[in-house]
């Protein structure tokens, strides 16, 4: 399986996850901050308190994304059509 070798939150509610095999992804949560479980990332110093053990990205304990969810709320991101 594939491990997180870390994050970096950016702007705009985005974070990028890097992984081990070199590849990162950038998640975006701006759309999800409405929801319950992502609500609390409205605030910004909660939001740069992103940490990961190579499973999971972690929150304070509060919220946690595991690899397998970063996939697929990577797959349902919205791009933009030419």
């Amino acid at each position: 399986m594939i491990r997180i070798k870390g994050v970096i939150p950016k702007s705009g509610c985005r974070l990028e996850v890097q992984l081990e095999n070199g590849s990162s992804i950038i998640l975006d949560f701006s759309d999800r901050l409405h929801t319950v479980r992502f609500g609390l990332l409205t605030d910004r110093d909660f939001f740069r308190r992103a940490v990961t053990d190579g499973d999971f990205v972690r929150w304070d304990n509060k919220i946690e994304i595991s690899v397998s969810e970063i996939f697929q709320l990577a797959q349902k991101e919205k791009f933009p059509s030419a």
